[in-house]
């Protein structure tokens, strides 16, 4: 029922597609009738400034599919990678499939350069958690007020994506090592109309694991669509993600001095020998909008071509050799033009000037999504269980979270970008949203569910004025146990300079994601008070663009100061508690991309500090590194990158993992940190292939050959994995 309850509200609001922010926009300054302008490889656009009504006397605008020397180039352009927005009528981060192999030797989507950073379990596809709270960067700042479904979990690092494609797009990746890590990305995209994209991801992630019960088996499917009407008023946007992840809990090992000495992580003792967690998370989103504004006359043609003579006549000159002169003849050149339609449609259109009245854009989101976990353990008898008496030694235990919210909002943001830019754009709108959770443990003999119903207005305003942007945000929840949330943001920018503010109270959400029978805390959380955040924040941004030399390729600079009054943590013996106090959190963030010639340094360093360790724990200080080599080989046929990546934190008390409570936990026992971790790859680009070498971690068996005490754990616990060898290759085809 609730499904065709959906189908009828989607089909009974259609919703737009606006104007979209162009790939490149061509100027027509100084452009002259004989000029021509590359659409696709088969396609020439030629200008006509004698007939100013005509659409051929406008530049190619909007997205288009440019051309390129090389045939990759040229195939590659022909695919549009596209980012969902939150409540975004317009199409933003658009993109090409890279063919550089940068950054292929980051399987690990935690270890990636830029955005958090991250500590795992010690190896790929486990649980992790951010390494800086609150994260500085605020570039995003019309983020849902909505809880977060295991928000440490590897799985949200994963983003889908839209596409549009002029032919079909494969992307096959392979990644192994000799640890017994697999992994497979499968890619597939193609428009099934003219403007009408189907798109197919499979990710797996599956590894033994080198310590007793630490295997790890991730499976996620994504299927996701786009449709845009012919006059570009009407925009779908669907997507559904099935993830299946199971990850073997080993529980950390029993001695962190001890485990050192066994020549096989397998014969080491670990806390549980027989639980696991498994996530089975299932989401259905769709968006749709409808632009009231007419945008253009659609007035072109399909596909025409023709063949015109410019000349016909012959022309007498003279050619000039030396101090003489002799008669020449310029004979007429034959000129054939062709006019083709492209996918989205915005190159060959000439939209009137903006309405005086702007009816605006409507737009309806809706989303239906089911998050379980579930946890086992058939020899229930490890110190995670001391905290009270099991009857059994078998525990199995269950936590469902059910959402429904749907998003109905409307902006005057009606006109394309690249046309009339609007100097003052409005969004506002209401979420209805149900959320349920439901719980089951072998201790508890009848599952129990809580739910509630909110109501949640929201608003948007953005002010540009030349080269001043001002972005502003608010919503507040009403109704149910979260009554009376709320979020105030808003970031003014001005020549690459930015500052934030931020002010939100949040009821703790730990209901959604770990509502555990076993630790009988299920209704702690409605007597806590909300966690309270005020912010402001500076920074800087600047892109090189490519075409451009210079050794600054890439710079931004974040610094900020919260006050968190409030907060809410686990504790050791795994209860929710409250902080009564305030804590400052100072934050300052660098990153950094230096290129001097086929020498390249990027950097991101982070420094950070608590005034109440006791409240919120970081490290002092954090960084991530890549240095390399970039050269091009045998005629440009080769592109071979070669370098270290570096990661390095301070030494503090991070929190613990609880396998059985599905969360990290505050302990006062064990630091982590104040070790180096380097990685040695080789990356290698032949055509559309991209294939890594990467020697994991080499540092450590250096380090046992100096007979130097080992101590490289990642969390308190979990040991690094030692050195390791992987290797991979992805492929991208174009057909």
């Amino acid at each position: 029922m609730i499904i065709l309850l959906l189908f009828v509200a989607g089909f009974m609001m259609p919703l737009p597609v606006q104007g979209q922010t162009p790939v490149r926009t061509r100027n027509s300054a100084g452009a002259n009738s004989n000029t021509v302008y590359p659409i696709n490889p088969s396609t020439n656009f030629n200008t006509n400034d004698n007939n100013p009504d005509s659409t051929e006397s406008q530049m190619p605008q909007g997205i288009i599919f440019d051309s390129g020397e090389e045939a990759d180039s040229i195939l590659r352009e022909k695919v549009l990678a596209i980012e969902p927005v939150s409540r975004g009528v317009k199409m933003l981060n658009v993109e090409h499939p890279t063919l550089s192999p940068t950054g292929a030797q980051l399987f690990n989507a935690a270890q990636q350069i830029d955005g958090n950073y991250y500590l795992d379990l010690g190896a790929l596809g486990n649980s992790q958690i951010a390494l800086i709270p609150f994260h500085i960067e605020t570039s995003k700042l019309w983020f849902q007020l909505t809880p977060e479904i295991h928000p440490v979990y590897r799985s949200l690092l994963h983003r889908m994506k839209l596409y549009q494609t002029q032919t079909p797009y494969t992307l096959l990746s392979y990644n192994s090592s000799l640890n017994k890590d697999y992994q497979i990305h499968i890619i597939h995209t193609q428009n099934i109309k003219e403007r009408w994209n189907i798109a197919f991801l499979y990710d797996l992630v599956s590894r033994d694991g080198l310590y007793t019960n630490s295997g790890v088996t991730d499976h996620v499917i994504d299927i996701t669509t786009n449709y845009y009407s012919a006059d570009s008023r009407y925009q779908l946007q669907a997507g559904i993600s099935n993830k299946r992840l199971r990850q073997q809990e080993y529980g950390g090992v029993q001695d962190d001095t001890t485990c050192w000495n066994y020549d096989r992580e397998s014969g080491v003792p670990v806390n549980m020998y027989a639980a696991q967690n498994q996530w089975r998370d299932i989401e259905l989103w769709i968006h749709q909008s409808f632009n009231t504004v007419r945008q253009f006359e659609h007035i072109r043609p399909k596909t025409i071509k023709k063949k015109d003579t410019i000349r016909t006549d012959t022309i007498t000159a003279r050619q000039e050799y030396g101090n003489d002169s002799v008669p020449g003849i310029i004979k007429g050149v034959n000129v054939v033009t062709q006019e083709r339609d492209t996918i989205i449609g915005y190159d060959t259109i000439q939209p009137p000037k903006p309405h005086t009245y702007n009816t605006g854009v409507f737009a309806l989101d809706l989303n239906l999504s089911r998050h379980r976990r579930f946890f086992y353990d058939s020899q229930a008898d490890s110190w995670f269980y001391n905290q009270g008496a099991l009857d059994t030694t078998y525990f199995f235990d269950s936590t469902a979270h059910y959402r429904l919210a749907a998003e109905l909002y409307w902006t005057n943001d009606a006109y394309m970008s690249h046309r009339w830019k609007n100097p003052f754009v409005l969004l506002f709108g209401v979420r209805p949203e149900y959320n349920r959770v439901q719980y089951a443990t072998d201790t508890v003999i009848s599952s129990y569910g809580v739910g509630e119903f909110t109501v949640s207005p929201f608003v948007r305003a953005n002010f540009n004025i030349g080269k001043f942007h001002l972005i502003a945000n608010a919503e507040e929840i009403n109704g149910g146990r979260r009554t009376g949330d709320y979020r105030l943001s808003a970031q003014m920018e001005l020549n690459g300079f930015h500052i934030d503010a931020l002010s939100e109270a949040i009821s703790p959400d730990l209901i959604y994601y770990h509502n555990e029978g076993y630790y009988v805390w299920h209704f702690a959380d409605d007597h806590f008070d909300k966690t309270k955040r005020q912010k402001v924040g500076i920074g800087y941004s600047y892109s090189n663009p490519k075409e451009m030399t210079g050794a600054i390729q890439q710079l931004k600079a974040n610094a900020s100061a919260s006050l968190i009054s409030d907060n809410v943590w686990f504790d050791s013996s795994m209860q929710p508690v409250q902080g009564n106090g305030n804590t400052l959190l100072t934050q300052l963030a660098v990153l950094t991309h230096l290129r001097f010639g086929w020498f390249n340094i990027h950097l991101q360093e982070m420094l950070q500090h608590s005034s109440d360790d006791a409240v919120l724990r970081v490290p002092l200080f954090a960084s991530k590194n890549s240095i390399y080599a970039d050269v091009n080989l045998f005629h440009n046929a080769l592109q071979l990158q070669t370098g270290f990546d570096i990661r390095y934190h301070t030494k503090y008390k991070a929190d613990g993992w609880n396998p059985v409570l599905g969360a990290f936990y505050r302990q006062d026992d064990v630091e982590v940190g104040n070790y180096i971790v380097a990685d040695y790859w080789i990356n290698l680009q032949v055509k559309r292939a991209s294939i890594y070498l990467k020697a994991s971690h080499f540092n450590a068996p250096v380090e046992e050959l100096l007979k130097l005490e080992p101590n490289y754990f990642s969390l308190p616990h979990y040991p690094l994995e030692n050195f390791g060898l992987y290797w991979g290759i992805t492929w991208k085809f174009f057909n």
